[in-house]
């Protein structure tokens, strides 16, 4: 498997199940790969149970969802947003509450239905360039993608002036990766292709005309753990927000 940059010499830094999470020694970007001999299947879009999944816990979602467009509202307050990888479209449900106008992209067929049948959302299956976009969000779909210069690059060409890039991924560089390595609960090797830092983040998206203006950390939920692990993690919780080691990240460009 090549990296993003071009080359494949790596180093592989510990394995899950069937799988390698290899870096690259020229850029240091992470890619997670399946020796051919081990015939491991990479899971690919939203499969009905998927779906079904989504909106039976659509309120947790949600939540989540506003408190993403929250942030992004400090930088864009208005205009047209795109979703990348839209699920059953509740990000776009709850953007169309706070007064943008929505456009969606998703190429699972029956993520499509239910975003129809549930929320009146019509989303596309395949990416169109003809709409006038002022965000594009891709929230945690950049690391399934096979070619996330691709879409990068598509991303760039979409977007007008001053236009608003947010991205939210893993974030490799967290103190729970480090901890946990093979068992980190957002690694995912059967789905995720890569995992990012912010370093390696930057490295695919500001050759595209793009500048970072802004971070957001954010730590998985806690409230299923043991209730001895709970200060530990609270204390370790704390300190990877103030530090950038937090398990994911909402990273916000402009096309600058």
């Amino acid at each position: 498997m090549t990296c993003l940059c071009g080359q494949r010499i790596s180093i592989q830094l510990f394995t899950s199940g069937l799988y390698d999470v290899v870096k690259c020694t020229v850029c240091g970007q992470v890619r997670i790969e399946s020796a051919s001999w081990r015939r491991a299947k990479r899971i690919g879009y939203y499969r009905q149970e998927d779906v079904q999944f989504y909106i039976d816990h659509q309120d947790m979602f949600r939540s989540l969802f506003r408190r993403l467009l929250g942030f992004v509202h400090k930088f864009a307050p208005k205009g047209t947003l795109l979703d990348i990888g839209a699920g059953v479209g509740l990000l776009l449900d709850e953007a169309r509450k706070m007064g943008y106008n929505v456009i969606g992209f998703e190429p699972s067929r029956a993520s499509v239905a239910a975003a129809k049948k549930h929320f009146g959302i019509r989303l596309d299956s395949r990416l169109r360039g003809n709409d006038k976009i002022n965000i594009v969000v891709i929230n945690h779909a950049l690391e399934h993608l096979k070619d996330p210069q691709e879409i990068i690059s598509q991303c760039s060409k979409i977007l007008g002036n001053m236009g608003t890039l947010v991205i939210g991924v893993p974030n490799f560089n967290s103190f729970m990766c480090r901890i946990k390595r093979g068992r980190w609960q957002s690694l995912v090797p059967s789905q995720h292709r890569w995992q990012f830092t912010l370093k390696t983040l930057d490295q695919l998206v500001l050759p595209h005309g793009f500048g970072r203006i802004a971070v957001s950390y954010e730590n998985h939920d806690r409230s299923m753990h043991p209730s001895w692990k709970k200060p530990i993690y609270g204390l370790l919780d704390r300190i990877a927000l103030w530090t950038g080691h937090a398990e994911a990240m909402l990273v916000i460009y402009k096309k600058v």
